[in-house]
């Protein structure tokens, strides 16, 4: 009994001189990096259109999705953008009807002095009339009410002035740099944005999909038959996967229009502000959704099983930890250009414990040519513990054991 007790101790002696000499080597060797390269031709992700006529002042075709700009004309224009402004109210009245419980799309909705009084189009409301948010939120969206765009601007904030407050705060934190909204309907020459701007606009409100049934109205009808209603943006009549939005005319601003399309998993924006007639605004929406489906796809980025292997770890009670990528965001790319996509990654080969979850092993990196199009960080999955003397023993005791 004695010479079985000395004998597993002399093991477990030689056990622990083995580890030390591995541990000591884990130390000398620091943290080793591997990279994979996968070279591509030379192309280019540069978005500039070649032979695309666009007739308007400013313009911009942009990838909802993606946030890619394919097409820009001046986009970051300042100028004034008519009643493309109520993109902003119906926002606004989408965001409210999800956040409130009490404003809903039956609520009717008193009309006041200052709402009747609007002129251009409207719906011809009467002081004190009551109207529901639905047929206000119709007569905005599928045609361009300012009567109803006032009521429902009241509804929400009490005064138009307070609602007005409420769109810029919005817009600037969509990022619409240089957009100022000076009322709810677009009536002002006052309501400056750009194109660019716009499209952002746009973007939020195509979150909203129960609006589609809206944009893409042709003719309606409010107040039982008493006012009708007409979509300016002619492209929902015929334009394959048009999905909204919307269009308008005034003397300073010229013919503006928003359209929005999807096909083959790309949702495009096309902005064209100041063309000179409704014809105009229309080829040049046309033209540009044409240009964006006929000459770009989506590309979706496959991480390479390699770029995200289970991590070596010293030190630790496990051996190894689990990785990731943090997302992998879609691209816009030129139509045949898939197969010139280069992949790289760079991530180290070994991490010492204590590790951290979320812990910046790597990068992946997408590139065509020598640009840079997408990266991704590398991350670990989980903790790991750093393992003290104890554990270490209770391990080769395991081990020993399973021997």
């Amino acid at each position: 009994m004695l010479m079985k007790a000395v004998k597993f101790l002399s093991v477990l002696f030689l056990c622990f001189i083995t580890m030390s000499i591995s541990l000591a080597r884990a130390f000398a060797s620091g943290v080793a990096r591997q990279e994979a390269v996968a070279t591509a031709l030379d192309a280019s992700n540069e978005h500039k259109a070649t032979g695309l006529s666009v007739t308007a002042e400013s313009a911009i075709l942009y990838e909802v999705s993606s946030k890619t700009i394919i097409y820009n004309k001046r986009a970051d224009e300042k100028m004034p953008v008519s009643y493309l402004t109520k993109l902003m109210t119906i926002l606004l009245t989408a965001e409210k009807l999800e956040t409130d419980r009490e404003f809903t799309l039956d609520r009717k909705l008193i009309t006041s002095a200052d709402a009747n009084s609007k002129q251009g189009s409207q719906i011809w409301l009467d002081v004190g009339e009551k109207i529901s948010i639905r047929e206000l939120l119709k007569s905005v969206t599928i045609g361009n009410a300012n009567d109803a765009c006032v009521v429902l601007a009241e509804g929400i904030s009490g005064s138009e002035n307070a609602f007005v407050k409420v769109m810029n705060s919005r817009a600037k934190s969509l990022g619409m740099r240089d957009t100022s909204f000076v009322d709810s309907t677009g009536i002002s020459d006052s309501n400056i944005s750009t194109a660019k701007d716009i499209a952002l606009l746009s973007a939020e409100v195509l979150k909203h999909t129960n609006l589609k049934g809206y944009f893409t109205t042709w003719m309606d009808n409010v107040r039982g038959g008493k006012a009708e209603l007409v979509n300016l943006n002619t492209l929902v009549r015929k334009y394959k996967g048009i999905s909204g939005l919307k269009a308008c005319a005034s003397e300073k601003a010229g013919n503006c229009i928003a359209a929005s399309a999807s096909r083959n998993n790309m949702n495009l924006v096309a902005v064209a502000l100041k063309t000179k007639d409704s014809d105009s605004r229309a080829v040049d929406a046309k033209a540009m959704l044409n240009f964006g489906f006929d000459g770009y796809d989506m590309y979706a980025p496959e991480i390479p099983k390699d770029a995200v292997e289970p991590i070596n770890v010293t030190h630790g009670v496990v051996l190894k930890t689990d990785t990731y990528v943090d997302g992998t965001a879609r691209l816009v790319i030129k139509r045949g250009t898939a197969g010139d996509i280069g992949i790289s990654f760079d991530r180290m080969s070994k991490l010492e414990a204590p590790v951290k979850k979320n812990t910046k092993v790597g990068e992946l990196v997408f590139s065509m040519g020598s640009k840079q199009i997408l990266k991704h960080n590398i991350y670990t999955k989980n903790d790991v513990q750093r393992i003290d003397l104890v554990g270490a023993f209770s391990k080769l005791l395991l081990s020993l054991l399973r021997i």
